[in-house]
């Protein structure tokens, strides 16, 4: 016997679908809003809590405002401008004599070393690239002459890279003496290498570190914990070529005494002890 479908009946299921197509239409609405707020939620807490590397580049940029408004500084964009104008601000002595004149101040007081784990201890070794992707190792560098090891911020601002700007001033006095400077900072190769090409290459080795990690061996770096922020310091070391640190300095601005690291290493220099010899003489 056959169903004959009433007006009534049709209408019945007219409804019935639309009731399961709104049915449907909300749990899916649902869904939706349940997965939009969650990644939602994802992007507020990597907005808000900043990685490491963003951590220590906000650290780095108070800094340098804290700096600008000590020294009275305004900021042009132009790096080398910017560090040769904090050069001139904290009035860094310009060496002009030549270096036997400089060692023969008698009147001078050279900077004290600061404590750190590392001194009179072998500095740990490292193997960086430079801007052009090249490999370099301190081992190598020791071979050969002492070191004076710089880590600098980076091209964030005007002192970050100041430090650099007077150690190629005076780079004729430390290649007098034999030595070898270092500079090490997380800017990626690529990115020195386009400072270079904007403000001049520097006559001496720069390194990438891009997780700070040689940084944090040498106790300038601190990562980040759930406690605490991360932690960036300037710092200079200077390394005989057994691979030993006889001087350490490090802080929140960069040490510009280049006339104190050309006495100790004279007074290295000077001196005759079976340490000093290059790793390769032991």
């Amino acid at each position: 016997m056959s169903t004959i479908d009433t007006p009534d009946s049709a209408s019945n299921t007219a409804l019935l679908r639309q009731q399961q197509t709104r049915f449907r239409r909300r749990v899916f609405l649902v869904i939706a809003a349940v997965i939009v707020s969650f990644y939602g939620v994802i992007f507020t807490y990597h907005l808000l809590t900043p990685t490491p590397s963003q951590s220590a580049s906000l650290q780095v940029l108070e800094q340098c405002r804290e700096i600008c408004l000590k020294y009275g500084l305004i900021p042009t964009g132009n790096i080398k401008q910017d560090a040769e104008a904090y050069l001139e601000a904290v009035k860094k002595p310009r060496l002009s004599e030549p270096l036997r004149e400089l060692l023969a101040d008698g009147q001078f007081i050279v900077a004290e070393s600061r404590p750190h784990p590392l001194l009179k201890q072998p500095a740990p070794d490292f193997q960086l690239k430079n801007h052009e992707g090249q490999l370099v190792s301190l081992q190598e560098t020791l071979a050969q002459g002492p070191v004076v090891l710089v880590f600098y911020y980076g091209y964030d601002c005007s002192h970050c890279v100041a430090q650099l700007f007077g150690l190629q001033e005076d780079l004729k006095y430390f290649q007098e003496l034999g030595a070898r400077i270092v500079a090490i900072s997380a800017d990626p190769p690529e990115e020195t290498k386009a400072r270079f090409e904007e403000y001049g290459a520097f006559n001496f080795t720069v390194l990438s570190d891009p997780e700070n990690k040689i940084a944090q061996q040498y106790g300038v770096f601190i990562p980040e914990t759930a406690e605490r922020p991360s932690d960036l310091k300037h710092g200079t070391f200077l390394i005989n070529p057994a691979g030993k640190v006889f001087f350490s300095t490090f802080g929140y601005k960069p040490f510009l005494d280049n006339k104190s690291l050309l006495f100790m290493l004279n007074e290295f220099s000077q001196q005759s002890s079976p340490e000093h010899k290059s790793p390769n003489e032991t």
